[in-house]
């Protein structure tokens, strides 16, 4: 949807329009699902979160600054959100299973079957192994290689700098490989 329907949108959600707010919800929900999915491994968890997080959007719509993309917004408050959830985990390891976490992250692989065999099992190892991560680095990885966003917008998100930003992914990705090395070795 572009920008300028999303404003008006915005605006008659501001002025208690439900049926502007459930425009807007039905357009960014897979979004905010998909991202939480992604961060919390867990079906169950990421539809609670989806009602979570739009629950705070609406009350809080006034606090939404019109100069950013409504998207950076919804990302910086499931990430938020999602991250308070991760921090009272406590770190834990996604308890799930790696293929409960996979579905979610089909890719087309192109290729002969063995390719695309090495290739799914890569992708789910990296899937498993980002379940360990500390929350900021989770959502930092996430962020940037699987949702493939912008420095910029991570900052715009995450309230990190870009430094911090790099300093995670350095260390997620660092303690990836390193645990796919030890499995390959």
């Amino acid at each position: 949807m572009e920008q300028d329907k999303i404003q008006k949108l915005i605006v008659c959600s501001k002025e208690g329009d439900t049926k502007a707010f459930e425009m807007l919800v039905v357009t960014f929900q897979s979004l905010v699902f998909q991202l939480s999915y992604r961060l919390l491994c867990d079906y169950d968890d990421a539809k609670d979160m989806v009602q979570e997080v739009f629950i705070k959007i609406w009350l809080q719509l006034d606090k939404y600054n019109p100069r950013y993309k409504f998207s950076t917004w919804v990302y910086r408050i499931t990430c938020n959100m999602c991250y308070d959830r991760l921090r009272s985990m406590k770190h834990s390891p996604v308890s799930t299973g790696i293929s409960v976490c996979i579905d979610e992250y089909n890719t087309v692989l192109s290729g002969n079957a063995e390719t695309a065999l090495i290739n799914r099992e890569l992708k789910d190892l990296i899937l498993y192994f980002t379940g360990e991560l500390p929350p900021k680095q989770k959502i930092v990885f996430i962020l940037s290689d699987i949702d493939e966003l912008e420095t910029q917008e991570i900052e715009k998100i995450t309230g990190l700098s870009a430094g911090q930003i790099k300093s995670n992914l350095h260390l997620a990705r660092k303690h990836i490989k390193n645990k796919i090395n030890i499995i390959t070795s």
